[in-house]
């Protein structure tokens, strides 16, 4: 697959994260889950490919949680 393809279809996911902001962090693995499973050519992935498409998830949930003045919109009061 076309690594701009990747870039522009995770680039578009971020930007409507950001304006949808994440409430669960379940939700958001499995909204990452199901958009990367969407995106993907599902006749042509091979075993590798999944392991690839694992580790893209964990890179965009990394991302996502670690920037939550952008993604998210739980807040947390300092006690």
């Amino acid at each position: 697959m076309d690594g701009n393809y990747w870039v522009l279809g995770i680039f578009m996911f971020l930007v409507v994260l950001s304006v949808k902001k994440y409430t669960d962090l379940d939700k958001l693995r499995e909204s990452i889950e199901d958009y990367i499973a969407d995106i993907s050519n599902k006749e042509t992935i091979e075993e590798e490919d999944i392991i690839v498409l694992e580790e893209l998830r964990d890179v965009v949930e990394n991302f996502v949680i670690r920037n939550p003045e952008i993604f998210s919109s739980i807040s947390v009061k300092d006690e």
